[in-house]
């Protein structure tokens, strides 16, 4: 019984580190989501304007993937990639279909997928947080110093 009871124990610490370990990989999108369904024409506005798109062509994305900050993090992945000003319907229809294969394999391994390194700069910036900040954001944080080497300050 005794083996038993410090394997439980064990089992259970392993699974809340791992679990506190990778919070802070996309913990931003709980609250991106949470903003994004409070004022969503605001969110629609900034989504667009961030990436050129039309109203219509960011409701479709709403509509295509299972969250806004899903929708968020898959443009960044084409930006990243270098093809989302030249995206072809048929990439854009096989980057949805590796979105739906691989996303409950994590973010990393879909990345991967879509020919963006998990471990680049700009990758490793996303996991912490995002770049269409609005006014009332609370949590936000400053990265601009990231990519030059300097200290990361919180706003």
């Amino acid at each position: 019984m005794k083996p038993c009871k410090i394997l439980l124990i064990t089992s259970m610490t392993i699974l809340v580190v791992s679990s506190v370990a990778t919070a802070g990989d996309f913990g931003w999108t709980r609250n991106f989501n949470i903003q994004a369904k409070a004022a969503p024409l605001e969110f629609r506005a900034r989504l667009a304007a961030r990436f050129d798109l039309s109203d219509m062509q960011v409701i479709a994305l709403r509509n295509i993937f299972a969250s806004p900050a899903d929708a968020y993090i898959m443009l960044r992945l084409g930006e990243m990639q270098g093809m989302l000003k030249t995206l072809s319907k048929e990439q854009g229809i096989e980057a949805i279909q590796k979105y739906r294969s691989n996303k409950c394999k994590g973010w990393d391994i879909l990345a991967e997928s879509l020919g963006v390194e998990p471990g680049s700069k700009e990758f490793l910036a996303l996991k912490r947080d995002h770049d269409l900040h609005g006014g009332n954001n609370l949590d936000q944080v400053t990265y601009s110093g990231y990519d030059l080497g300097r200290d990361i300050s919180l706003k």
